[in-house]
């Protein structure tokens, strides 16, 4: 305390009201700070636990959402029968006369899957005769999408002009030759 010794009242006055308002910034302040670094952590905490939640909320709609989808191997062991074949008979079933029906090389798609293509061309059929045919070709059970439609209103009523692409999905266990990687 020499060095107190060395100063006048008014400087000790001084020292020693900045030494009492430190204390009370350091007794107030720095509980203020560990609780408002706290409360950070705690809102992370409650964040990182509300993310938590959703996954697991999201978990059961995913196992739902994949058994509705089923297995990908499964949908694709019914393999899809010749193309002319199935369109023939789905045209029959709904009274449609294709006029032109052309077939596509088969062409590797990934790995496992190729995809077969027939082109069709449809002259004057009616829009009942169509969904007909479209829904047969679509309910057959077989992995069969249309894959291009072009579709043109004639002069007569309930008349159109259709060409379409038809393509039926195969699956093989062993990687296609010149499939791309």
């Amino acid at each position: 305390m020499a060095l107190m010794d060395n100063m006048s009242a008014r400087e000790r006055t001084l020292v020693g009201s900045f030494g009492v308002v430190f204390g009370v910034l350091l007794a107030f302040l720095v509980p203020w700070r560990i609780s408002v670094w706290l409360s950070g952590k705690q809102k992370y905490n409650d964040d990182l636990r509300e993310k938590i939640e959703q996954v697991s909320a999201a978990k059961g709609k995913l196992a739902l959402r994949k058994a509705a989808v089923g297995d990908v191997a499964g949908r694709y062991a019914n393999k899809a029968p010749p193309l002319g074949t199935l369109v023939d008979t789905a045209a029959k079933q709904a009274g449609l006369e294709i006029a032109v029906q052309t077939d596509v090389p088969s062409v590797p798609r990934g790995k496992l899957y190729s995809e077969r293509a027939t082109k069709l061309s449809i002259q004057k059929t009616g829009l009942r005769a169509l969904t007909t045919f479209l829904e047969k070709i679509e309910t057959s059970g077989y992995p069969v999408a249309v894959t291009a439609f072009d579709m043109s209103k004639r002069i007569e009523p309930d008349s159109y002009t259709v060409s379409m692409t038809l393509s039926a999905y195969d699956r093989s266990e062993t990687p296609q030759p010149g499939a791309p990687k």
